[in-house]
């Protein structure tokens, strides 16, 4: 399977959480037990993760909240 086009799509369309998803995936010795739809579960649920946390911290980063 050809990774490397697939991971520069990835990251072309801003998906960052689901291109490190698929790395971490195609790492994993028993990732070949999962099924298509598992895999794609896994990654999407990276990227939402991924984009949640940016959410609140984007906001924290701007904020400069200094600590005491």
């Amino acid at each position: 399977m050809l990774t490397h086009p697939n991971l520069d799509q990835m990251q072309a369309l801003g998906l960052g959480g689901m291109a490190a998803a698929y790395l971490d995936l195609a790492d994993q010795s028993n990732a070949d037990d999962l099924s298509h739809d598992e895999r794609l579960g896994l990654m999407v649920d990276r990227e939402a993760a991924m984009r949640a946390d940016k959410r609140l911290t984007n906001p924290l980063v701007v904020a400069r909240l200094r600590f005491v």
